[in-house]
């Protein structure tokens, strides 16, 4: 079973950028999208677990279970886009740093134009680092784990005049570089077309122990997979150039498959990247800052501008004489009393409807509610609670006979023996109806 992480967010996922992907792992074996924290629980049935771009950082208990299951067989394929952790949020690096790779924080463009117009979609047809990659690439996944001797696929022998660095082209969009050391070796590269140049942009872990964890249950060591763009396997482009066959050889890979890269072969002793100036083209630039200039004078009052601003009445009088010359009478200036806008708006007089006298209400007879629609047993427990004492017996009597009905159309014609003869006569007819 392949598990593919959402818990942190990740932009690419069989909902989201992986869908082909999901439909080409699905033809052999049972997919899986864990939305939860990774733990033991989770990764105890599955043999790969794919982590595409997160954008939450991981806790330190999950690369627990990430190293553990790796020791245990498993494999990891972690898929990281450009910028690294510090454009994602994530953290990575610190679990990557203990198999010697790290996710720089860079971008991979392509230096020259050809056939994609974006330079981050960078097309890379001599980054093959692994001659192993060339020779497996015509075998397809869906054999994987299968019995394929209806056909046969063969390995094609590179020809020794045959550079094996161009046996398969790819495209490279939106990815980053990897930084990788010993143990850890490179899968693929930036080329002599892409910048920076020659730089790791794929690379692989394997593991010395040899567990028994797999999809066709057979014994293989622990393998990860870090791969600087997230977008190679993505549905955009997944069928452009042989991205599509470099995605089958990884995946072969981490399910266990007989194809062992040599970690000589790979290169692990890049150049470390550092911006260098371009001294030539800084040394034909004019460089004003170290011209010469005229020597400073000692009097330092002649170097101040006095003429450019200055406040004086020396204008008056010819303005006095524009007045006669113009035949305008000459008079001081006053002041000009503003008028402001009047924010609210005009005061108007306030008028209130007259108050008409209304009719009284009808007089209406007070009755009480709950004594017309309450149950008897409710209005019998009421009475009770009001009479606690025995003296007023022959009042609770008289009230009692009034809520059952026993009762004359005036309260006041029956005592309360009246009442207690009427119940009992009540209580013996229907007796004797029953028998």
């Amino acid at each position: 079973m392949i598990i593919f992480d959402k818990s942190k967010n990740e932009t690419h996922h069989p909902n989201s950028n992986f869908k082909k992907l999901c439909r080409r792992l699905r033809l052999f074996t049972k997919v899986k999208v864990n939305k939860e924290e990774l733990s033991h629980e989770e990764l105890k049935d599955c043999s790969i677990v794919i982590i595409g771009s997160p954008k939450l950082p991981f806790k330190e208990e999950e690369f627990r279970v990430l190293a553990a299951f790796i020791e245990n067989g498993g494999s990891v394929a972690i898929f990281s886009s450009e910028g690294g952790d510090y454009a994602s949020k994530s953290n990575l690096n610190v679990f990557l740093s203990e198999y010697g790779m790290s996710i720089d924080r860079s971008s991979v463009i392509r230096a020259v134009y050809h056939k994609y117009l974006h330079p981050k979609h960078a097309l890379i047809t001599n980054g093959i680092i692994q001659p192993e990659i060339g020779e497996e690439k015509d075998i397809p996944l869906v054999l994987s784990g299968k019995d394929s001797s209806a056909t046969q696929y063969t390995t094609r022998p590179q020809d020794e005049a045959c550079d094996s660095t161009s046996s398969l082209s790819f495209v490279y969009p939106n990815g980053t570089t990897i930084s990788v050391q010993s143990p850890s070796f490179t899968l693929l590269s930036s080329g002599t077309t892409s910048y920076p140049v020659d730089c790791p942009l794929a690379a692989a872990w394997e593991s010395d122990n040899i567990m028994g964890r797999s999809h066709n249950d057979k014994k293989r060591p622990g393998r990860l997979i870090v791969v600087g763009s997230s977008d190679i396997f993505a549905d955009d482009w997944l069928d452009k150039e042989e991205n599509g066959k470099l995605c089958d050889v990884f995946f072969r890979f981490l399910l266990g498959e007989n194809i062992e890269f040599d970690s000589s072969q790979g290169r692990s002793d890049f150049e470390e990247k550092e911006c260098v100036p371009d001294i030539s083209s800084l040394a034909n630039l004019v460089k004003s800052c170290i011209q010469e200039n005229e020597p400073l004078t000692r009097d330092y009052n002649s170097m101040l501008c006095t003429k450019m601003f200055e406040i004086h009445n020396d204008c008056i009088p010819d303005v006095i004489d524009l007045y006669k010359r113009l035949n305008v009478e000459y008079e001081p200036l006053t002041l000009v009393r503003p008028h402001f806008e009047c924010p609210h708006p005009p005061l108007r007089m306030s008028t209130h409807p007259p108050r008409m006298m209304d009719p009284p209400p009808p007089a209406l007879e007070l009755f009480d509610l709950d004594e017309c629609f309450s149950d008897v047993r409710v209005r019998l427990s009421q009475l009770t609670n009001q009479f606690i004492d025995d003296s007023d017996l022959e009042d609770y009597v008289q009230e009692a006979g009034w809520i059952i009905g026993l009762h004359s159309k005036d309260r006041l014609q029956m005592g309360a023996k009246d009442v207690l003869y009427r119940a009992c006569a009540r209580i013996f007819e229907h007796k004797c109806g029953l028998v």
